[in-house]
């Protein structure tokens, strides 16, 4: 019991104790921040901004952008070690006339009045290789609500190369054109009209894709599943294969109520009869876009996704360090090699 009090005594006696500590932190020069995420056959181009102070105020005019753009800075491209050209400006962008090729190396060297010299470096990734997007469609019963959909699947064969590290990212969307002629009483066609809308994300349950993606399941037991509009990877488990990814998605067909049919569209688009019924098709086209991503460029946009995520979660994240492959400042210069690829599908009810 007196062993007791003495450790209750104690804790009391520090719980006391309080002392204000005050640390200075000293205003950092600003960093010159690269973006420069490019992509085979366009332009190369660079955006430069400065940095700003972690405690700086939030409301800063600099032409009405948050960072203040860098407009002073000399811009060279080496490619291959050899050709040199320098960029032509336009506010905080640089740009040149090169279109990077696959496999080619890319040598950017910055120069900024008063700063040290800042460069970085990027090899072209070799165009992805895909064999033929097939597609399966399967209609889905009465929900509770009322509504039948078809759910589409697109498969997408990716020939992995072997033997060395490579990266991607896969983005899919859908545009839709809905035809619809609208019926009188008497059953004659009385009006005819057009809805475009879209759809831009998609599913994807593929394990050895979405287990690197660090998902973690919604419900206990659940299929861990990518939702979103790009789906970022890299060939860790499947290297040296050909691997068909299947991209998941679903086109609503409506129902029926008591004035006739209705149809709703993807993005919650209601057409419904004034006459009571009426007939429609949709004209759905599938945009892939494969993208082989240089090393960098996958990590910077890796950790970004993660930072995304965690900024979800206010003050209970962690924090997150961005990847960065510039020297003398902060950022990212890649390159990224696109094969983009266009399924056309009509769906009739």
């Amino acid at each position: 019991m007196k062993k007791t009090l003495t450790i209750l005594a104690a804790a009391m006696l520090l719980a006391a104790c309080e002392k204000q500590i005050d640390i200075d932190i000293d205003d950092l020069e600003p960093l010159v921040v690269v973006r420069a995420q490019n992509e085979t056959d366009m332009p190369l181009s660079v955006n430069l901004t400065y940095s700003r102070p972690m405690f700086g105020s939030f409301y800063v005019d600099y032409d009405d952008d948050y960072f203040p753009k860098v407009t002073d800075a000399t811009v060279t491209l080496s490619v291959n070690g050899g050709t040199v050209e320098t960029a032509t400006r336009d506010g905080g962008t640089y740009t040149f006339t090169h279109l990077p090729q696959p496999g080619e190396e890319l040598s950017l060297n910055i120069e900024v009045p008063g700063k040290e010299a800042i460069t970085a470096t990027a090899t072209v990734p070799l165009l992805p290789q895909v064999g033929e997007i097939t597609l399966q469609t399967r209609t889905e019963p009465l929900d509770i609500d009322g509504n039948t959909s078809v759910d589409l699947s697109l498969f997408v064969p990716l020939i992995d190369r072997g033997g060395t590290a490579d990266f991607y990212s896969i983005v899919m969307y859908r545009c839709d054109t809905v035809c619809y002629t609208y019926y009188d009483s008497t059953g004659a066609a009385c009006y005819y009209d057009t809805l475009v809308d879209g759809q831009q994300y998609f599913e994807c349950q593929d394990q050895l894709i979405v287990n690197q993606m660090n998902i973690e399941d919604a419900f206990e037991g659940t299929i861990p599943t990518f939702v979103g509009s790009e789906m970022l990877f890299n060939d860790a488990l499947i290297d040296g294969t050909t691997h068909s990814i299947e991209l998941m998605t679903y086109v609503y067909l409506g129902g029926y109520n008591a004035e006739g049919r209705w149809f709703r569209t993807g993005d919650g688009y209601w057409i419904e009869s004034p006459y009571g019924s009426f007939t429609y098709v949709v004209h759905s086209t599938f945009y892939v876009e494969v993208y082989a991503l240089s090393r960098d460029l996958y990590l910077y946009r890796q950790s970004m996704n993660s930072y995304n995520d965690d900024e979800l979660l206010s003050f209970f994240s962690e924090p997150v360090q961005i990847h960065s492959n510039v020297d003398g400042g902060i950022g990212i210069f890649g390159v990224s090699s696109k094969k983009t690829f266009t399924y056309k599908f009509d769906l009739q009810p």
